[in-house]
Parts: C-alpha cells; structure tokens; sequence
C-alpha cells in the first residue's frame, strides 16, 4: 500500500544551502527524523531526500578540505576547515546515527528493492552496530592530527643547489644519472624530513591512543579488526590479509632481491643505495613528458581529444572548473587525490 502524501518537494534541499554551518543544516535533518513514514514510498523518498542532502554537505566539507590541503599555510582555508571538523561533523555523526538507525530498523525496510537499496541496507546496518557516541569527539581528535600533519608536510622545503625546492620537486634529481646528485638530492631530503621526526611520531603516536580507544569502545580488541569492519569489508578477513601478507613475503620479497641484485650489477654500484633505486640502469636520462603543470594539462586534453571528441570535453570541463591543481609548491599537503565536489 502507498501513500500519496509521503511525496517531499523536488526541492528539498535549497540550491542556496550554507551547508558548512550546522545551523543550516540541522532543519532539514530534523525533518528527515521527524518525517512520518507510512509506506515503502515513503521510506524510499526518504532515503532520497537524505542522500540530496547529505551530497550538499559532503560538497561543502571537500571543498574546505580542498582548500585546506591546496594551501596548508592559509590561515583563513585552515580555520574553515577546523570550524566545520569542530562543529559541524560532531553533530552530522549523531544525526546520520539516528537516521541509518530509523532506516533499518523500519518495518518497511524489507520490502524496498534489494536490487538497488540492499547494498546499502547493510551498510548503513553496518554503521549502527559500530556506532558509540563516545567515539565522535576521537574521530574530530583525528581529524585535527591529519590536519597538523599536513600543515608539516606542506611546509617542506629543500635548500638545493641555491634553490628552494619542495619535496615533490626533489625526486626528480633522485633519477638523475649522476650519482652524486642522487645521493645530496636524498640526504638533503632525509635531513629535512628529520627536521620534524619527533613532531610526526608524536602525531603518529596519538593517532595509536585515539583509534585503538575508538576500537575498544566498539567492542574490538584492536583497530585493525574495528577498521575491517568500518570499511565494510564483507568479502575477505584479516586473516586472509594475513595470508597475503605471507606470501609477499613468500614469492614477492625474494624477487625484490632479485631485482635489487640485478640493478646493483648493472649500475655497476657496491653496495646498493637508497638513490640507486629510481635511476634508468641503462644510463638513460630520465624522462621530462612535461616542464610544467600548465603543459601536462595541454598535452593530457590533445590525447583525450584524439582518443574520443566527448572524451576530450568532459577533460576541458576538469580543467575550465578549478578542479586541477597540479603544481608543487610550498604549502601544498603531499600527495595527491581526487575528491567528489
């Protein structure tokens, strides 16, 4: 039997939402609690409607994350990003608690189409059994830490050959064929990352203390055994992780000797070095596809375009949006990524 009056707006969510202030948000989560519902289409538009709405505010948290990971020496970008990890993801972890909770625990749960919400029904029950309240203000503990440590991170750089450099930029001189580049352009590194060990390791290790508490708290004897759950990891155990842990060690680490005694003859080199590792050892000098960021972006959106013309437009879209930052500079988190906005 269905409702006709369970039906929301197909503006649920404002097109003007500030979703980065809970005060926003928090309305139109109440009425997702709130909500009657009386049937199977009732559910489902409710399950609809969160998903709009928690897509709203997923956007808002990436791009702050963004900003912040872009430009870690932005005051500004950083206590964006701090005010929504402060006050906006504490109470969005109770309220999606209460609403994975009402979703499951429907009556009308088992009558949606497994096809397409099974899937997600045993995720979202997945997330209740885990969830402990106790457990939030760890998480925004952590949050903060990786915060710091990208704040480290970002503000490496190397004084070489009379230029300053940033970590990213160094490894192209650990392919260098001359081996004493090699060896200054990595120790220099080395020396620099030393700069910050005890500030890395205490992060490191109050990392330990808020995760295998948030583990304890859910049950678990350890994080790893709480994390496998988290990440829903239905298909395979940590035992069998385990498994394979044992044969890499079986079949993968023996050729990696093998490999690493073969480099070492080539390059004609006793013993083997860390800056050994990433050099051509045939001599060749190493590949520069590219001088700059704005170059890579060129030649990747020509290769998409002989590839396919759709192909070749949805790349420009990336590139016209602000949605690429390529550049190594001072203040940009290591690493990179993609993330949904």
């Amino acid at each position: 039997m269905t409702d006709s009056t369970c039906s929301s707006s197909p503006d649920f969510v404002p097109a003007d939402l500030d979703a980065t202030r809970w005060e926003s948000v928090a309305p139109l989560y109440a009425d997702l609690l709130e909500r009657p519902i009386r049937c199977q289409n009732c559910l489902e538009r409710l399950i609809l409607d969160r998903s709009e709405l928690d897509a709203a505010v997923s956007e808002s948290e990436a791009e702050l994350y963004i900003a912040m990971t872009c430009h870690t020496d932005d005051e500004a970008a950083q206590k964006a990003f701090l005010d929504f990890v402060e006050n906006v993801e504490p109470a969005l972890r109770e309220v999606s608690f209460e609403l994975d909770r009402r979703i499951v625990e429907n009556e009308h749960a088992a009558t949606l189409d497994q096809e397409r919400y099974g899937v997600m029904l045993r995720d979202l029950r997945t997330d209740v059994e885990l969830f402990r309240k106790e457990n939030i203000p760890l998480q925004t503990e952590l949050t903060k830490l990786d915060q710091e440590y990208s704040q480290i991170c970002g503000a490496m750089t190397v004084m070489f050959r009379g230029q300053e450099e940033t970590m990213a930029r160094m490894g192209r001189f650990i392919e260098d064929t001359d081996r004493g580049v090699r060896e200054e352009a990595w120790r220099a590194m080395a020396e620099r990352r030393f700069v910050d060990r005890d500030a890395i390791d205490g992060i490191f290790d109050e990392m330990i203390k808020r995760r295998h508490a948030m583990a304890q708290n859910a049950g678990f004897d350890n994080f790893r055994d709480f994390q496998h759950r988290r990440l829903r990891r239905f298909d395979y155990t940590p035992e069998d992780c385990a498994t394979f842990h044992d044969g890499v060690e079986t079949v993968v680490v023996p050729l990696l000797r093998q490999l690493n005694a073969d480099r070492k003859r080539a390059l004609d080199v006793d013993p083997l070095r860390p800056w050994d590792l990433s050099v051509d050892v045939k001599g060749r000098p190493a590949l520069k596809p590219f001088a700059t960021a704005d170059e890579l972006v060129d030649r990747t959106s020509r290769m998409f375009h002989r590839m396919h013309a759709d192909l070749g437009s949805m790349f420009d879209e990336l590139r016209g949006g602000g949605c690429l930052d390529l550049d190594s500079r001072k203040g940009k988190a290591p690493g990179g990524y993609q993330y949904q906005r």
